[in-house]
């Protein structure tokens, strides 16, 4: 019996996802569980699994398409099967896409079919990741490249670097901007930049957020890492340190591993302390997830972490590297910042800016000595917790990071 397949609900206040890639095509057949489908959600491209098997019968949202939660993805069934009744009940739920319309409409002339397989609803090519790679490396036109399946791939790529393209001369053309401006280059607002623009924009307008800073001695915490890097197979980093603090205070002020409901009518407390670190990649800034960090050393850690690293800035990420996080940690350490506010990443109660670490003159026992000094700043959504309460929270970090043996007690 032929059945929907709905774009689930992946995080507590996950609404949508556009669709950005199908790797399956009509009259393919797909097992549950098997990856059928990528979408841009409000934090990232995740691959989508099917949620049943058997045959795609129809791809009922196109590339390009927005679909909301438990909303109709495409119909899957036994081949030959009537799913008119499915279709009509698509269509009288408002849930239409060109792919619901096509199939009540004439046949498409063949000129117009091949022609329709050359862009995406959305007038974007959609390009497998290693094609885009490709394309990049070899300075390709994604716009240039035919293709004959759902995406641009590896062999559309080598075809086209195969063809002699013709020589042209580009055609002069007429850009209107101010005399005085100067603009030099024009970069569409798009995709994953313009997400990260709006879910920080959503952030600073909506949460009436606050900051603290704590100066933090990390004499000891230097030392440690030394001592346990001089034992590990791999070298642990500073933010494996700070995520495994961080998870020892959200333990003890569980509220801070808290988040808002989307309607603002509840406040989740969170099982698990699962722990986002903000990355530069050539996407922009994305935040890979350590997960259940309560439960791991910082050894077990510092191997996640550089995992999560390598798939996020090779885009070959698997489901729920970027999403789930219960807490951020935004590190500029390397870039000398002396202190910083991070903007918290909804839904989340707070987010801890790391800056550098300095050598600073500070009292000890009333005398000046030169100790390694970092400033870390919180950021906390007001409506979850108090400034007390995020107060004793920033300040048990600091006091786990100037001591770390505190961490593993």
């Amino acid at each position: 019996m032929a059945k929907l397949m709905n774009m689930p609900k992946i995080g507590v206040n996950m609404t949508d996802g556009t669709v950005t890639e199908w790797y399956v095509n009509e009259g393919d057949e797909v097992k549950f569980g098997e990856m059928a489908l990528a979408a841009e959600t409000d934090k990232d491209v995740q691959d989508i699994p099917a949620d049943q098997s058997g045959t795609v019968l129809k791809i009922i949202a196109q590339v390009g398409d927005n679909v909301e939660c438990h909303k109709p993805l495409a119909i899957v069934g036994t081949p030959g099967e009537n799913i008119d009744s499915l279709l009509a009940e698509i269509s009288g739920s408002g849930a239409t896409s060109a792919a619901v319309e096509a199939s009540v409409a004439p046949a498409a002339a063949p000129a117009q079919a091949a022609e329709a397989v050359e862009k995406s609803p959305t007038g974007r090519v959609p390009v497998s990741p290693l094609a885009k790679k490709m394309a990049k490396d070899m300075g390709i036109d994604l716009s240039n490249v035919k293709y004959g399946g759902v995406r641009v791939t590896k062999a559309d790529i080598l075809a086209y670097q195969e063809t002699p393209q013709p020589t042209m001369t580009a055609p002069v053309t007429a850009t209107v901007v101010s005399s005085s401006t100067g603009v030099q280059n024009t970069i569409p607002y798009e995709g994953i930049r313009r997400k990260i623009g709006s879910r920080m924009t959503e952030s600073v307008v909506t949460k009436p957020w606050a900051a603290l800073t704590v100066a933090v001695d990390m004499t000891k915490a230097i030392e440690w890492r030394k001592r346990v890097n001089d034992l590990a197979d791999i070298k642990v980093g500073f933010n494996e340190m700070v995520a495994k603090a961080c998870s020892r205070a959200l333990q003890e002020f569980p509220m801070m591993n808290s988040q808002l409901a989307a309607d603002g009518t509840e406040i989740y407390e969170m099982e698990d302390i699962n722990i986002g670190i903000a990355v530069n990649t050539d996407r922009g800034l994305m935040v890979p997830v350590l997960k259940n960090v309560a439960a791991k050393g910082v050894v077990e850690l510092a191997r996640d972490f550089a995992s999560l690293v390598i798939r996020t800035k090779e885009q070959e990420n698997i489901p729920g590297d970027l999403s789930g996080a219960t807490f951020t940690i935004s590190n500029l350490g390397s870039r000398g910042i002396a202190s910083f506010r991070a903007v918290i990443n909804p839904p989340e109660c707070g987010i801890l800016a790391l800056a550098a670490t300095v050598k600073t003159p500070v009292v000890v026992d009333d005398e000046i000595v030169i100790r390694p000094m970092m400033n870390i700043t919180l950021s906390f959504d007001h409506r979850i917790v108090d400034g007390d309460y995020a107060a004793q929270f920033v300040a048990y970090i600091g006091t786990l990071l100037e001591d770390p043996m505190k961490i593993l007690m």
